[in-house]
């Protein structure tokens, strides 16, 4: 995931990747906001698991080492606010930099293997219970995203 991706230079695979997962949450706060003063709901619990040297969550600032986390907590703890520049059209056929606020739950890291099957056992441990625990809620939705470089033992096939 240390490789670099097309574009822009000094950005890697993870830092798309990281931007990517932020632009996410970003998304599934504002689908949880129906009105601005009182806030996201609780629709849903957040996890991001990240995997490398070890397999665990990967949310950054106050969040850090909490598996799941209400909607509403992710929203009002982002590790860190950064200002980035966005291109914007001009309203002449050209483009503008803009300045833009963006928030960061997730870092990039690119260190160590892919143990794939480290990551999917520990998704599965989080949420088994929970799911037992939520019967009738929505069930959990889990993206997984890699290099697809798995590395690390195979799981067994079940039966």
């Amino acid at each position: 995931m240390s490789e670099a991706v097309g574009g822009e230079p000094g950005r890697s695979k993870a830092d798309r990747l990281a931007d990517a997962i932020n632009r996410l949450l970003y998304e599934l706060i504002i689908r949880c906001t129906k009105n601005q003063a009182e806030g996201p709901r609780h629709y849903y619990d957040i996890g991001v698991i990240g995997y490398g040297t070890r397999v665990g969550s990967a949310l950054g600032g106050s969040l850090a080492g909490r598996d799941l986390v209400p909607i509403p907590e992710v929203a009002d703890h982002p590790a860190r606010v950064e200002d980035r520049l966005r291109s914007v059209e001009d309203g002449a056929g050209g483009l503008i930099k803009e300045s833009v606020k963006f928030a960061v739950w997730f870092d990039a890291v690119a260190n160590g293997g892919t143990p794939m099957g480290q990551a999917l056992r520990q998704a599965r441990a989080l949420l088994e219970p929970w799911a037992q625990a939520h019967a009738g809620s929505f069930p959990p939705i889990v993206i997984n995203i890699t290099d697809g470089e798995a590395t690390g033992r195979r799981a067994p096939a079940p039966g």
